[in-house]
């Protein structure tokens, strides 16, 4: 388990003109003899090579800067590499599914979509998906059909079964038989949906249920109704400037790999296709924070009832059925239980350990408060290149960490933001 005082711990587009395109506004760093030591526990790290090139973010609901900054190069192996600021791209992988989410709720309130509506409806694949329900004792798969059919409400709370191969030994296992295959199939579920939470490519799914609505590809439509209604210029599916870094088993990170260009044919995926900065991850964050609306251009991305019913509220006993009655037995992992089966790619642990935990649309929420932290039916979730992030709606406070490593749930990246959460509660 990882030791970190607490974890935190992917229709019509609207016309550019519907909005007005504001750029981001930056606002002068506050300074204090706290943000100092943090400023200093963020600088030794790096300089320490402890974690690689890393920026942090903290702001109020009306957008004025709490903390930034930002340390190290994009290359841990390359000091004259490109200094990390705070407009450096990363890959932000995971964190692509609130805005997927994002993007779907606008689709409901523009009544093009029902959060009741049966994902099949959209995306005819999922006619003839299978359940995994074991294996015989040759190692062969047993398929059957779902006793129950997906919903969209499923999709974007990550209840539909769909879970990722290295957090459900199950769908491991399926996956290496697969590959031995000469005739590849779709990947089956984990569970029925509705019967658990099953964290994995549900968002993927529910970004074809937009390109099926809209006619758009998805990065494109949220290009044209997310990104340039609040200005955020330096993200999509784009390369990111950032390399990818890897921590060993003696400890030491080295660089694996140069970002590269993005393919022709390549095509996003709701799951975690962003590539962006924490400039403009934080002004997505803020809007969030003031209820769909930027609190300085005022554009608006979602109407502050869709954010207060599916983006701040916990919907696992809504897309559970049965969840919490005694005679009950949810499959899967509780919320916010982390199993990774494959350590070199995810550490295991618990977000929010001790914390009562739910799920929103595409956040993880905490139902009561954390002890001099952030409040009651907060959002947070991350991204596995240790990226992480929290919104705090009660206190009006957010924050961020971004830098690229693996494997997730990094105690040094985490150790970090925590301190960053620590500094702006105490502020």
């Amino acid at each position: 388990m990882v030791s970190a005082r607490h974890i935190l711990l992917g229709a019509l587009a609207l016309g550019a003109t519907a909005f007005p395109a504001t750029a981001p506004v930056q606002i002068a760093q506050r300074t204090s003899p706290s943000a100092a030591s943090l400023d200093d526990a963020f600088s030794a790290a790096v300089k320490e090579k402890r974690v690689p090139g890393i920026a942090a973010i903290a702001l109020n609901r009306d957008g004025s800067v709490l903390y930034k900054n930002s340390w190290g190069t994009v290359n841990i192996d390359d000091d004259k590499s490109a200094p990390i600021t705070s407009s450096t791209k990363m890959n932000i992988a995971s964190m692509t599914k609130s805005v997927v989410a994002v993007a779907a709720l606008q689709l409901v309130e523009q009544d093009k979509l029902s959060l009741d509506d049966f994902v099949e409806d959209y995306y005819p694949e999922w006619k003839n998906i299978s359940v995994l329900d074991g294996f015989t004792d040759d190692g062969e798969p047993i398929l059957r059909a779902p006793k129950t059919k997906a919903t969209i409400l499923h999709l974007i709370t990550h209840t539909a079964g769909q879970g990722y191969w290295f957090l459900d030994e199950g769908i491991s296992k399926w996956t290496e038989w697969s590959n031995k295959q000469e005739t590849k199939t779709p990947t089956p579920l984990a569970a029925d949906p509705g019967a658990g939470w099953f964290y994995g490519s549900n968002i993927d799914t529910l970004g074809y249920v937009i390109e099926a609505i809209s006619g758009l590809r998805l990065d494109d439509y949220i290009e044209y109704n997310i990104f340039k209604p609040l200005g955020i210029k330096n993200s999509g599916f784009i390369q990111a400037d950032m390399y990818t870094h890897r921590r060993h088993e003696n400890g030491t990170i080295t660089a694996t790999a140069a970002p590269a260009p993005i393919s022709p044919t390549a095509k996003p995926g709701g799951g975690g296709y962003l590539i962006s900065t924490i400039d403009d991850y934080s002004t997505y964050l803020v809007t969030l924070i003031n209820w769909g609306t930027h609190p300085q251009s005022g554009a608006t991305i979602l109407k502050s009832s869709t954010i207060r019913k599916y983006v701040f509220t916990d919907l696992i006993p809504v897309a559970i059925s049965g969840d919490g009655t005694c005679d009950f037995k949810q499959q899967g992992p509780p919320v916010g239980i982390w199993e990774s089966n494959v350590q070199t790619m995810s550490l295991s642990s618990e977000f929010l350990p001790g914390t009562k935990k739910g799920w929103s649309a595409s956040l993880l929420i905490n139902k009561e408060d954390v002890p001099g932290r952030r409040k009651a039916n907060s959002g947070a979730w991350a991204g596995i290149n240790n990226l992480f992030y929290w919104v705090d709606l009660k206190s009006g406070k957010l924050g961020a960490v971004f830098t690229n490593l693996q494997p997730f749930l990094d105690p040094e990246v985490l150790g970090l933001f925590d301190k960053l959460e620590e500094f702006v509660y105490a502020a």
